[in-house]
């Protein structure tokens, strides 16, 4: 049984001035300060491999609340007589046990890490003539772990040990592992010989025997133990001598080994985006109005892991254009022709990857197809 309480203090400070300015209609400067929280929980327990092993995967027991101390900073202008509104801000958040999922042994695995994010955004609306707007709005943001941060990468769980090789999780394991090199290449000869049991769960059984370092079964029917091939060095996963040919112990109950991912950027953050749109109103007779319509989008390249792996993690930028025309009439009815996605871009706007068992596969979110359509609404 797992039992959590969490207590903490939230809330936000606000501070708001508004001076008289020469060169402004009308001007708040604000500031703010707000600490708040996400509740923590349990992860599930790591799949059991086989009857008997005492070396099983495992997962961290319970994930931490993230909190974060959040300030921000601004300002909102109106100025050219109300023609045009221009707004400004600046933001900090620190986060302690930011908190990331991901899927291992077939369920969901919370993870805590400390972060920082700092950036500033800027937004504008002008009206020069009556009926023509523009606005535009522009942000950045950096973002970055906090030093000391590792985790173990599920599509590089050797993380450039030489000495290791990842094993492939067979039907009834749930998750791959790593074993030494030497180990992976014996088991891979016809000679070895483990019917019905996966690699990485024979591999794992708490089988070193103290004298030969060969593997132990306190089963005598186990056949598996009639089929090691001569010379087999042994392996001992977790011995205070567990030297295994150099290769050393087997990190993180065999899972693999953890990765640095200090000042690495948190996932679905890309540090520039813009958007830019104009319309245009005119009235079409005494019960009709038309409004044209463009909007633009543009965000930079970005991460979709904290591993930040350019091969793998990195989701590109892209842009996107929605065209729309409007008619509205005094009655209530509206008609609206629109092009969602002109030019029909197509980009992966995040993923998550899936478990060992099911080969490691990806599944992607892409931004929408193009779409070309009319719709009408009647208020009352």
């Amino acid at each position: 049984m797992v039992d959590q309480k969490w207590g903490k203090f939230t809330g936000r400070f606000a501070v708001n001035w508004t001076p008289k300015l020469d060169f402004t209609d009308q001007t708040l400067i604000y500031g703010s300060y707000a600490h708040g929280y996400k509740a923590g929980g349990a992860n599930p327990p790591g799949a059991v491999l086989l009857e008997g092993a005492d070396f099983q995967p495992t997962h961290p027991l319970t994930f931490a609340p993230e909190y974060v101390d959040a300030f921000e900073g601004g300002t909102k202008n109106t100025l050219l007589d109300g023609a045009l509104t221009l707004n400004a801000n600046g933001f900090y958040y620190n986060y302690k046990g930011y908190q990331v999922s991901q899927i291992v042994d077939r369920t969901s695995v919370n993870l805590n890490f400390d972060a920082r994010v700092a950036g500033a955004e800027i937004e504008a609306t002008w009206e020069p003539l009556p009926g023509l707007r523009f606005n535009f709005a522009g942000g950045y943001e950096r973002t970055a772990l906090a030093d000391g941060s590792s985790a173990v990468d599920l599509m590089d769980r050797t993380a450039g040990h030489s000495d290791w090789v990842v094993k492939k999780a067979s039907i009834t394991e749930a998750s791959n592992c790593i074993l030494p090199k030497y180990v992976a290449e014996i088991t891979t000869g016809a000679a070895w010989s483990i019917p019905g049991e996966g690699w990485c769960s024979w591999t794992y059984i708490e089988h070193t025997d103290p004298v030969t370092h060969l593997p132990y079964t306190a089963d005598p029917t186990d056949t598996a133990a009639l089929s090691i091939p001569a010379g087999y060095p042994g392996f001992d996963p977790v011995g205070p001598a567990a030297t295994n040919n150099g290769a050393g112990p087997a990190p993180n109950n065999g899972a693999g080994f953890s990765k640095d991912v200090s000042g690495n950027e948190l996932p679905n953050a890309p540090p520039f985006t813009l958007s830019a749109g104009a319309q245009y109103s005119v009235p079409l007779s005494s019960d009709w109005a038309g409004t044209l319509r463009g909007d633009l989008y543009w965000q930079d390249n970005s991460w979709w892991r904290v591993f930040n792996d350019l091969e793998y993690d990195r989701l590109h930028g892209y842009t996107n254009l929605n065209l729309t025309l409007i008619f509205t009439n005094q009655n209530g009815w509206q008609v609206m022709l629109y092009d969602k996605n002109v030019f029909n871009t197509t980009a992966i706007t995040g993923a998550f990857l899936n478990s060992d068992d099911s080969g490691l596969t990806t599944n992607v979110f892409l931004t929408d197809p193009k779409l070309i359509g009319i719709r009408v609404t009647k208020n009352w």
